[in-house]
């Protein structure tokens, strides 16, 4: 019966904790401004991604995992944590309804849970609304949309650049780049970030907006004391308002109309207005202006006589950059006529809806009349041409004919003008270019083969001076004698009598230990009466009756070797004329030379681009430098179909950087000074390369990157001869190695200066940061274009500058003068990356 009770006693713990295991349940997060919750998976694990359920109105984003274990009177728990932020469009707490979760146990059971709302709401420190232009529009028409959020500057808001919006049932252009100015709202000051954008409504109805929601992260207290106190940020989630648009539908249509709801424009055009039978026409019509064109397809129809072939392409449409509002349709018509006569081509009428006015409007493009006349007859030049013959002039009163000879000055004849630059043919395929160090990284490489040259002169130097060391040959003596008497005392234990040769080896040994130069010392020359006394013993046995030692000959002698003491080496001997002089005679050689080398030294663009849709090759091309900014043949097609397309200065940009990334190349060098002398101007460092001298003449055959690469390869190759010379100096080489390293060293020295000529010549445009300004604009003191008392300088296309650092779709910029200021990115050509 105890036993049964001890067993009892035992398990219960163990049956209590099973109770317990393998659950999961929903507990509050330590949260002070967002709202936020942890599912717990105690003794078990998520099997996946939880589902969690749906609650309207709620979305639930997973922020974190953690795992925590804990014994507990002899009971261990294992938990996994999910933390969640909450974002829900009501302020409040959160019901989350009972649903069943995934484990690796198995389905387990979720108790409903309700998340309390954060003790410091956040609209008590940020709020964000969206601002329709108006309230009430009619269907079909364009208005603004407005968004801003406002933040707490006590709260050190970080913003986030972009927000999430579900623009349906509206359709909308993307938002703008992110406007920034501060506010006050009663003590508080606050950081307001604007976007505009627009949008249309098509279906007639009361229409509530989807709401907004941004993410940003804010100050709500502060981590540890003292000095070792940190901000403790947290994110958080603002959710707009959700206003309401009312959208009228349209009166009453009339004839013709096809759903445009704007202000419109319609041209119509048609050249040649006179024209031969069999010569074509062209009639171009075109609509442009601002209104509802995703909901347009097609221009009006036009009525031609059947005396014309008719070739109609499609219609060609051309939005604005940026807008989905504002575009051009245009169609060319071309008439090839069959029949002489006069035709009448329109008039051609485009009814709209103008929201503005609140009526249709109806507009005309004037008819226009057309001569067509027969075929032209073929013309032949029937009166000679004068020459250089004579001609008769008959007189007019019978008398003899006199001869006259042409007086009119003849021109010879030159050859005609070759034709006018244009751009060149696109290269096919792609090119990378290798990106220049920093100006650190590249003298760091530079000075590394000379460093690794240093270390060898080091060694050599140190191997010299215990070479050269006067008490090295009593150290190895002195090591020499502690064997050979370790030897000789092992030969006493085996009581065989040394050989006289370990005698005589003994003696020489302790002359050079004793510093004896005599061949054949006496024991009095020894200086010490121990010593002596072994010296004349080891003579007795040698050349004496008695061949034997005393028994305690071996004792004393290493008694004797282990008081005597011998200088070590000295580290500072390295620095000794003696064992530095083969160095410096070295070193003499390469600075001389040092000072003679002073003095001496089809993709899809591809297609579009010969197809005539230069937009459709500078997008391919542009997508190709924005994934490897240092594809230099992208950079120059895109730079052609630019130029193509008259946007002479930003072409010019990209073609200054494909050159600095490859000069070598002939259709980029001519790209480049063509785009410079069509523009007038060309980047600072590189004004010099559009009519080089003989420095930049050599400069251009290599990019920065390249020069660099051959400066430290020849540093490398100089530092190398320069150990040979070494080597040879301290006795290692022969003499052959001599002439072979010189020249080695001279050429590698020539070579690394030629190269470090070659990358400076390009100055800051070599830096890896280098960016061009493609188009002119401003200069701003700080990133917004908002605050108007701000100082601003106008920034002219071409100037070439250092990038320092990105905010918000702004670029600071750092020029060579030590100026610095903030411009929009879009307007930067980036040379490297």
């Amino acid at each position: 019966m105890r036993l049964a009770r001890l067993i009892i006693f035992l398990l219960f713990p163990l049956l209590a904790g099973l109770a317990r295991a393998q659950s999961v349940r929903w507990e509050p997060a330590d949260s002070g401004v967002s709202q936020a919750a942890m599912l717990v998976f105690e003794d078990c694990a998520p099997d996946g991604e939880p589902q969690l359920p749906a609650v309207p109105g709620v979305t639930f984003t997973r922020v974190g995992q953690s795992s925590n274990t804990s014994i507990v009177n002899g009971a261990v728990t294992r938990s996994i944590v999910l933390s969640y932020l909450i974002r829900s469009r009501q302020s409040g707490p959160v019901t989350i309804p009972a649903f069943t979760v995934k484990t690796d146990k198995g389905p387990r059971p979720v108790a409903a849970f309700n998340a309390a709302a954060p003790a410091a709401p956040v609209e008590s420190f940020a709020s964000a609304r969206l601002i329709p232009e108006r309230t009430s529009v009619w269907a079909g028409e364009v208005f603004g949309l407005g968004y801003e959020l406002s933040a707490s500057r006590r709260t050190n808001p970080q913003i986030q650049p972009v927000f999430e919006w579900n623009s349906a049932p509206l359709v909308a252009e993307d938002w703008s780049k992110p406007e920034i100015n501060d506010a006050a709202v009663g003590n508080d000051r606050r950081v307001v970030v604007s976007f505009r954008t627009r949008a249309i409504a098509r279906t007639p109805n009361t229409q509530k907006l989807e709401a907004a929601t941004h993410f940003l992260t804010v100050q709500t207290g502060t981590i540890g004391f003292g000095f070792l106190s940190q901000p403790r940020m947290e994110q958080v989630s603002v959710t707009s308002d959700q206003p309401v648009i009312e959208v009228r539908p349209l009166p009453a249509a009339p004839p013709g109309f096809s759903g445009a709801v704007g202000q419109f424009k319609l041209v119509s055009t048609v050249v040649p207005e006179k024209a031969a039978i069999g010569e074509p026409v062209t009639w171009t019509l075109e609509l442009s202006g601002g209104g509802n064109w995703p909901d347009l397809a097609a221009l009006p129809a036009r009525e031609v006589s059947n005396d014309f072939q008719v070739v109609q392409p499609k219609a060609k449409r051309t939005p604005a950059e940026g807008k989905l509002f504002d575009a051009t349709l245009s169609e060319d018509v071309v008439l090839v006529p069959a029949k002489a006569g006069t035709y009448t081509l329109g008039p051609v009428t485009f009814t709209y809806f103008d929201p503005k006015a609140g009526a249709y409007k109806t507009i005309t493009a004037p008819k226009t009349s057309v001569t067509i006349t027969g075929p032209v007859a073929p013309r032949f030049a029937i009166t000679p041409t004068p020459g250089n013959d004579e001609t008769r002039t008959p007189k007019t009163d019978g008398t003899k004919e006199t001869d006259t000879t042409s007086t009119t000055p003849k021109k010879a004849p030159v050859a005609p003008p070759p034709p006018g630059a244009i751009p060149r043919d696109p290269l096919p395929g792609a090119g990378d270019a290798s990106t220049p160090l920093a100006t650190r990284d590249f003298l760091l490489l530079l000075l590394a083969p000379f460093a690794l040259a240093l270390a060898c002169w080091a060694f050599l130097a140190a191997r010299r001076a215990h070479a050269t060391d006067p008490a090295r040959p009593r150290r190895e003596a002195r090591e020499r004698l502690a064997r050979l008497l370790a030897e000789m005392s092992a030969s006493e234990t085996s009581r065989l009598p040394p050989p006289a040769s370990r005698l005589l080896e003994w003696q020489h040994d302790t002359a050079v230990l004793r510093q004896l130069h005599h061949a054949a010392p006496r024991a009095e020359a020894l200086g010490d009466a121990t010593w002596a006394a072994l010296w004349a013993e080891a003579d007795r046995a040698l050349y004496g009756a008695k061949t034997e030692l005393p028994a305690d000959w071996v004792p004393r002698a290493r008694a004797a070797l282990a008081a005597q003491r011998v200088p070590g080496f000295n580290p500072l001997r390295l620095f000794l004329p003696r064992n530095l002089l083969p160095f410096a005679a070295s070193l003499a050689l390469l600075l001389g030379a040092g000072a003679v080398l002073l003095r001496a030294a089809e993709p899809a663009g591809l297609a579009a681009y010969r197809k005539g849709d230069f937009a459709a090759a500078e997008k391919s091309w542009r997508a190709a430098v924005a994934k490897n900014p240092a594809d230099w043949i992208a950079r120059h097609n895109l730079a052609l179909a630019l130029a193509q397309q008259t946007r002479a200065p930003e072409a010019a940009a990209h073609s200054a950087a494909a050159f600095v990334q490859n000069p070598a190349h002939p259709a980029v060098r001519w790209q480049f000074r063509h785009g410079s002398e069509h523009t007038g101007t060309a980047p600072g460092p590189l004004l010099a390369f559009v009519t080089p001298d003989a420095l930049h003449t050599l400069a251009e055959h290599h990019s920065p990157a390249t020069w660099q690469t051959i400066a430290i390869g020849a540093a490398g190759l100089a530092a190398l001869a320069l150990v040979a010379l070494l080597t040879w100096a301290y006795g290692l080489r022969g003499r052959a190695w001599i002439a072979g390293s010189l020249t080695v060293v001279v050429l590698a020295l020539l070579v690394a200066g030629t190269a470090i000529a070659g990358w400076s010549a390009y100055g800051e445009a070599a830096d890896p940061a280098a960016v061009i300004v493609a188009r002119a604009g401003t200069l701003r003191s700080i990133p917004t274009e908002a605050d108007t008392t701000q100082k601003t300088t106008p920034l002219a296309a071409g100037s070439l500058a250092i990038a320092e650092k990105d905010l918000l779709g702004w670029t600071r910029l750092r020029f060579a003068q030590g100026q610095t200021g903030w411009v929009r990115k879009e307007e930067l050509v980036p040379v490297w990356k």
